[in-house]
């Protein structure tokens, strides 16, 4: 029994002494063909990894891009939109304000020397103004200016410059402007459109001036 024990405790102690040799032996070795694969599983699933790390980069900078410049041009769509926009209503604005004076302009109507009968070339004009005042704002209220050259005297061209002023009167009722919306009066040689004493200066002051009211 004692010599068992003694052979169990040679044993034991040869195994503890041989252990770390084994091991280091084992060490010495490398890896197994397993542990081999295993690393090298590893290694390329983490360099597949890395490359998905980087696709997934370059694929949000690149959706970042796209979006940026998606909203740069919406921004610039609508940015030409408004332009348009506005650049259609300011024509549209300057189309009615030309319209509106246009129509509010009133043609100056000019009479020979001692006369108060409408001259021929005068009528298209005339004709003119009466559309005008039947068809826009036709409620507006109208004067007729007579006026004369400075030849005779102050009377007389005062009553010449009534007789012109009731001529274009007649005309535009006759045309079908209310009686009611034209009024008269006569400045006679008072107000010369343009100073002179020849016949191109008094051919331009005998006329009859329209002035909306």
């Amino acid at each position: 029994m004692k010599r068992w024990r003694s052979t169990y405790s040679i044993l034991a102690l040869c195994v503890m002494v041989a252990a770390p040799a084994w091991m280091g032996a084992a060490c010495a070795r490398g890896p197994s063909a397993e542990e081999l694969a295993a690393m090298e599983a590893a290694r390329q699933q983490a360099i597949a990894d890395s490359l998905r790390a980087v696709r997934a980069e370059e694929e949000a900078r690149l959706a970042a891009e796209e979006e940026a410049r998606r909203l740069a041009e919406e921004e610039a769509r609508l940015a030409a939109e408004e332009a348009a926009r506005l650049a259609a209503e300011e024509e549209a604005r300057r189309a009615a304000e030309a319209r509106h004076q246009e129509m509010m302009s009133l043609s100056t109507i000019y009479f020979d020397y001692d006369m108060s009968n409408i001259r021929e070339d005068q009528r298209s004009a005339l004709d003119e103004n009466a559309r005008k005042l039947r068809e826009y704002q036709p409620e507006d209220m109208v004067v007729v200016e007579g006026h004369c050259d400075e030849r005779g005297t102050i009377e007389y061209n005062l009553a010449l410059g009534e007789q012109r002023a009731q001529a274009v009167k007649t005309y535009l009722t006759d045309a079908g402007v209310a009686d009611g919306r034209i009024e008269t009066v006569s400045f006679g040689e008072e107000q010369p459109a343009v100073m002179g004493g020849d016949e191109s200066a008094w051919s331009q002051n005998r006329r009859a001036e329209l002035k909306r009211q």
